[in-house]
C-alpha cells in the first residue's frame, strides 16, 4: 500500500511540474473552457422565451401552470445537452469554446413518448431553433443561445430543480 501512495504522490508531482512549466496537456484556453462549460452543465435551465424564423414564443400564465410541458436544457461535461422540448425528450451534443462559441456535432432530436403525443409549434419551434444557434452566454441567472445573425434567440432561467 506504501508503494502505491509513493507512486501516487510521484504522479501528483509530475502532473503539478508539467502544469506550471506549461507543458501541461490542459493549457489556460483549454482550462477556461472547460471551467465555462461547466458552470452551464451545473444547472438546469427553463426556457422564458424563443425567437426563429420571425415567430416568437413567451412564457405565458399558461407555460407557469404547466412546468412539465416547457421546454428546458440541461448538459453535462462530455457535451450531451438533453432536456424536454415540450411535449418530448430530446438528447443531443455540443461543443463550447472559451469564448461562447457553440457548435452542434450532433443536432438535438426527441425521443417520441411511448403514448406518441404529436409536437406541438414551441416544440417544432425549439428544436429547429437549437441548432441555428452559434453563441452561449450567461449572464446572472439567465442563459442565452443566439445566432450570430440574430434571427434565432433563446433565453432559459436557471431552476433548482427539475420540472414536474
Amino acid at each position: 500500500m506504501l508503494c502505491f501512495h509513493k507512486r501516487l504522490l510521484s504522479l501528483i508531482q509530475f502532473s503539478l511540474l508539467l502544469s506550471l512549466s506549461g507543458c501541461g496537456h490542459l493549457g489556460n484556453d483549454e482550462l477556461a473552457e472547460s471551467v465555462e462549460e461547466s458552470s452551464v452543465c451545473e444547472h438546469q435551465w427553463l426556457l422564458e422565451s424563443l425567437s426563429v424564423d420571425g415567430r416568437e414564443h413567451r412564457s405565458r400564465l399558461l407555460w407557469k401552470k404547466l412546468l412539465r410541458d416547457r421546454p428546458y436544457f440541461t448538459c453535462d461535461k462530455l457535451g450531451y445537452v438533453r432536456g424536454s422540448a415540450g411535449i418530448n425528450p430530446y438528447l443531443g451534443r455540443f461543443a463550447l469554446s472559451d469564448s461562447g462559441e457553440i457548435s452542434w456535432p450532433q443536432v438535438p432530436a426527441i425521443s417520441r413518448m411511448s403514448d406518441a403525443r404529436g409536437s406541438s409549434d414551441l416544440e417544432k419551434d425549439y428544436l429547429k431553433a437549437l441548432p441555428q444557434t452559434d453563441n452561449l452566454t450567461v449572464k446572472g441567472d439567465s442563459l442565452i443561445l443566439r445566432s450570430e445573425s440574430g434571427a434565432t434567440r433563446l433565453e432559459f432561467k436557471r431552476i433548482e430543480g427539475m420540472p414536474r
